[in-house]
């Protein structure tokens, strides 16, 4: 019974922080009309929402049995909240606030410090996949930042590294991967129908979070 509790605040949780987050947000937004806007009035808001609660449900079955898995679980939710909060701002304002990424690295070290004062074995289990996920996130996402030539923002470089990080090495490969296989199809599909040119910018972050929710379902 105490498994449900736990499963339905998790639950409740996320709309209410995605909420307030983005509220604390809502003052440094350059766009007025993203100033002012009331939240859950669009279906993409909705519609990734939705799916951020069906992650949590699939994670929560998956990894809240033992004491290893229960410490990834929360590493995973607090992905998941965050990503789904920056996939909006970036969606709006072309925006990876660092504001929220210090929340994200902020709980990140909450619940690893927490871990290892709990049970520091745990911990060392898990850090061999958090460096992997770190460097991997380093070395891939550097260099695509150097060679771009700007079309990859600095932010969609923190949230990497911090993704690297809290997902550790056995998630952040399919985020990563998905997420970019996506964003190319997309891209080609809008430079065929002529919405879309070579120099236009898209999004990344959005990307990102679908191939989140893929690997979250897929493993």
């Amino acid at each position: 019974m105490k498994d449900y509790v736990i499963l339905a605040v998790m639950l409740i949780s996320l709309p209410l922080l995605y909420i307030v987050i983005l509220q604390w947000q809502k003052p440094y937004f350059e766009f007025e009309q993203n100033r002012n806007r009331k939240f859950f009035r669009t279906v993409p808001e909705i519609v990734t929402v939705f799916f951020s609660e069906c992650a949590v449900l699939k994670i929560w079955y998956e990894y809240h049995a033992d004491l290893l898995d229960g410490y990834l679980f929360g590493l995973l939710y607090t992905a998941l909240v965050i990503m789904t909060i920056i996939c909006m701002t970036d969606l709006w304002e072309r925006i990876v606030p660092n504001r929220i990424l210090l929340i994200l690295l902020l709980f990140g070290f909450l619940e690893t410090g927490f871990q290892g004062v709990k049970d520091i074995d745990v911990l060392i289990k898990m850090l061999p996949s958090m460096i992997l996920g770190f460097l991997f996130c380093l070395i891939s996402f550097g260099l695509v930042y150097l060679f771009s030539r700007g079309s990859l923002g600095s932010g969609d470089v923190k949230l990497s590294l911090l993704l690297g990080l809290i997902l550790t090495g056995e998630y952040v490969v399919g985020t990563v991967f998905y997420g970019c296989l996506i964003s190319a199809l997309f891209s080609v599909f809008q430079l065929l129908r002529k919405k879309l040119t070579r120099k236009d910018e898209i999004p990344f972050v959005p990307f990102l979070y679908i191939g989140l929710i893929i690997t979250y379902f897929v493993g």
